[in-house]
């Protein structure tokens, strides 16, 4: 049997060119490693902008509640009834947020009712709640504040 060294030789040669060197297999590599943590960082930053989002938002419904009680109490200076110009206080309570187990995000509102104006007569209420998201080490208050006339 004769074997045809020319054909076998040449084609050989041909199938060591068309492939990848160690060094385009190693960048490629790297190069995929680095798009795949750029993705990674991108939905971790995501996902905590949306959680910070979210406990803002519950944090100002928080407060607005506690304004729209203070704003819903009577106050006619003509007849004595100054109920609105009591209302100031404090306390500590959970941010209205889907939980389970341990991420739940504590609070505290404030709120203050004072008489900016006699004639014409304005009452400022203004409330805040504090708020604390331990992923980002910082504390953050939301603030909502409105003039008030009299029932009159």
């Amino acid at each position: 049997m004769k074997i045809d060294r020319l054909k076998s030789t040449a084609r050989n040669r041909c199938a060591g060119h068309a492939a990848f060197t160690l060094i385009e297999v190693a960048i490629a590599t790297a190069i995929a490693a680095m798009v795949l943590a750029g993705m990674f960082q991108g939905y971790n930053m995501a996902g905590r902008r949306a959680q910070y989002s979210a406990c803002s938002m519950a944090a100002n419904c928080m407060a607005m509640q506690q304004m729209e009680q203070c704003v819903a109490a009577s106050w006619v200076p003509s007849y004595g009834i100054t109920t609105l110009l009591n209302q100031n206080g404090t306390y500590s309570t959970n941010l209205c947020l889907p939980s389970a187990q341990s991420n739940v995000v504590n609070c505290t509102v404030s709120y203050t009712t004072t008489q900016v104006s006699v004639s014409p007569p304005y009452a400022m209420i203004q409330a805040q709640c504090v708020w604390t998201l331990p992923n980002y080490g910082g504390t953050f208050t939301n603030t909502v504040a409105v003039l008030r006339a009299p029932n009159e």
